[in-house]
């Protein structure tokens, strides 16, 4: 086994992992410079699971035993420190250094795009009657983003922003011939994940926006479009989630452009009697 991919290999295994193992998994992958310098017995405690669910891991992943897992998990963290360091030098000012991590951020995606899940994700979009949109807490920034520009595109679409009896409703109501595109990033709010469950229950296909197979939403998805993060204070990076949520709209857009003109130009006639916009001399509707 390669070594600098163990972050990536567990990513890659998560799916087929027991519920101990996933646990141990998640705090690694969470916290890989932290353990990386764990004894195994250390890390079972910090991950609250069994010494041996440490050893069944580091075999699962291809090592002879502990000390190579470990060597190649610090192997791994020494590489993440060597890429943080670029974007957090003190030559840089903290505005500087914010757009050097976005920018680390759209490099990692461009290279983990799945263009077929986009397709995917896509087809379900236009071919079910209810699209529901979920982000709770800071995450509902992302599904407005998502829920105002697709409910221009298409018919029926649903934000959802909390976990009520309200939500519990409209997604009973609905049935199974909707789709549900769900946003959980880091710290993965808990309405979230039982939001996912409850579409699953109805037979509601989720399309699982996260930053890694190793989310708590990934297992709930039947559908993973991955927008990594990475932190310089609580504060969210969203531009991946962002410019992922851009790409799967433009791709919509584009599988049926004349069908989109047409809902365009409606949305620009109602515009227009509402007097919505100062700058009228723009046309949305041929900028594509």
């Amino acid at each position: 086994m390669e070594e600098p991919g163990i972050l990536e290999s567990l990513v890659d295994i998560s799916r087929y992992l027991p519920k101990r193992q996933l646990q141990l998994a998640r705090f690694i992958h969470a916290f890989p410079h932290e353990a990386a310098f764990m004894n195994s017995v250390e890390m079972a405690k910090a991950a609250g699971v069994s010494n041996p669910t440490v050893i069944r891991l580091a075999y699962r992943l291809g090592f002879t035993g502990f000390p190579d897992f470990q060597k190649a998990l610090q192997m791994a963290t020494v590489r993440r420190v060597e890429q943080l360091e670029k974007f957090s030098g003190e030559e840089e000012g903290l505005c500087q250094r914010v757009l050097s991590l976005e920018f680390q951020v759209l490099r990692d995606m461009k290279e983990k795009l799945d263009a077929n899940s986009v397709s995917r994700a896509v087809e379900l979009l236009e071919s079910r009657r209810t699209v529901f949109v979920v982000g709770l807490l800071a995450n509902t920034c992302l599904a407005d983003y998502l829920g105002y520009f697709l409910s221009i595109l298409r018919e029926n679409v649903q934000v959802l922003g909390d976990f009520d009896h309200e939500a519990y409703g409209r997604i009973r109501d609905a049935g199974p011939d909707s789709v549900a595109v769900v946003y959980s990033f880091p710290r993965y709010p808990s309405g979230t994940q039982s939001l996912a469950r409850l579409f699953r229950k109805e037979g509601i296909p989720v399309i699982g926006v996260t930053d890694s197979g190793m989310s708590p939403l990934a297992l709930l998805s039947d559908l993973l479009l991955e927008a990594p993060m990475k932190f310089i204070t609580f504060i969210d990076p969203c531009a991946g989630a962002f410019a992922m949520t851009h790409a799967l709209l433009s791709a919509f857009y584009m599988k049926n452009p004349e069908k989109m003109r047409k809902r365009l130009k409606g949305f620009e006639e109602f515009a227009a009697a509402r007097d919505l916009f100062e700058r009228k001399d723009i046309d949305i509707v041929d900028l594509a």
